[in-house]
């Protein structure tokens, strides 16, 4: 398996905070993993197998408000870094902010659909 980054995130109505995510993941970290805290949550990356079963265990926290999904470029990629790109919105950033938007109708339809 090989390396693989991913973004954490949470959703704006969650009481669990990006500082709460990266301090558990810390917490359960070899120093082969590496994270970031974000202003939508936390960017992990490692081994593949080990992200993996950080998100899980992360996902604990808040079952319908935290969700996760791969990011295409590392942890400090100076291709997407603002400061080589002279400023502007990175890459999909847009994207990402609509997504986060949307967060608070998945947890909606999420908490409603484990009522049944």
């Amino acid at each position: 398996m090989g390396i693989e980054t991913r973004i954490i995130l949470i959703s704006p109505d969650s009481a669990t905070t990006p500082e709460q995510v990266k301090s558990k993941i810390l917490s359960m970290i070899g120093e082969d993993i590496r994270v970031k805290e974000t202003c939508f949550g936390v960017l992990v990356e490692g081994e593949e197998k080990k992200v993996r079963e950080l998100v899980n265990e992360v996902r604990k926290m808040d079952k319908s408000g935290i969700f996760s999904k791969p990011r295409g470029f590392p942890i400090g990629d100076a291709r997407i870094c603002r400061a080589t790109r002279k400023g502007g919105p990175r890459p999909g950033f847009h994207q990402l902010e609509l997504e986060y938007a949307l967060l608070p109708k998945v947890r909606a339809a999420l908490d409603k659909y484990g009522k049944k």
